[in-house]
């Protein structure tokens, strides 16, 4: 398979929205099941954010293969996905409306207990690599680039939640250094917290 991977930063408006089809097509997420507009919005304003992280795997032609991404500040981008309160609103009613079990997933994240951040950390927010490119080492070459960028801009370790019940994926974390710091409920989920060290 033959891909190059490209800073996140620099992917165009175009390979933007691919990179959302992409994350909503094989991403179980509470930000998938909002729909692909909410997708949408999170990737652009992930992109011009100064606090994000990212790579993206593309193919000749361009198009993304896989991405890892992640924020010193995780909570900055959700909060500005929220500053066009018209948008967000009229879409949260067309999410809703399409499908009425996201109320209880809303209220089960918002009072979910969760980690707290180290000082100088950055989380893994997203890693995921499409259906035809699994099984390649691929998700392994993502991580891989997300940990020497974050080196790069100083980050003196990377953390990451991941669901306890995830043995391939915490398989990966743990090949590449990762440790369990912390197990904690999120809602229904049983999640794991998980850091390396930089």
């Amino acid at each position: 398979m033959n891909y190059k991977i490209v800073a996140f930063s620099r992917l165009n408006d175009n390979r933007i929205n691919q990179l959302a089809r992409l994350h909503h097509r094989v991403m179980h997420s509470l930000l998938t099941d909002l729909g692909l507009p909410f997708v949408e919005r999170y990737y652009q304003i992930a992109r011009a954010d100064s606090s994000v992280v990212g790579v993206c795997a593309v193919n000749e032609g361009g198009n993304p293969l896989g991405w890892a991404i992640g924020s010193s500040k995780p909570n900055q981008v959700n909060d500005r996905m929220r500053e066009a309160w018209g948008w967000f609103f009229i879409q949260m009613i067309r999410a809703l409306f399409t499908n009425p079990k996201l109320i209880s997933q809303i209220f089960i994240s918002a009072r979910s207990s969760s980690v707290a951040m180290k000082q100088g950390a950055i989380e893994l927010t997203y890693i995921g690599v499409d259906e035809s490119a699994r099984k390649q080492g691929l998700g392994r070459a993502l991580l891989n680039a997300f940990i020497e960028m974050a080196r790069e801009k100083k980050i003196s370790s990377v953390e990451l939640s991941v669901e306890a019940e995830n043995a391939d994926a915490i398989a990966l974390y743990t090949k590449a250094g990762f440790e369990i710091v912390a197990s904690y409920k999120e809602g229904k989920f049983n999640r794991n917290r998980m850091e390396l060290k930089l």
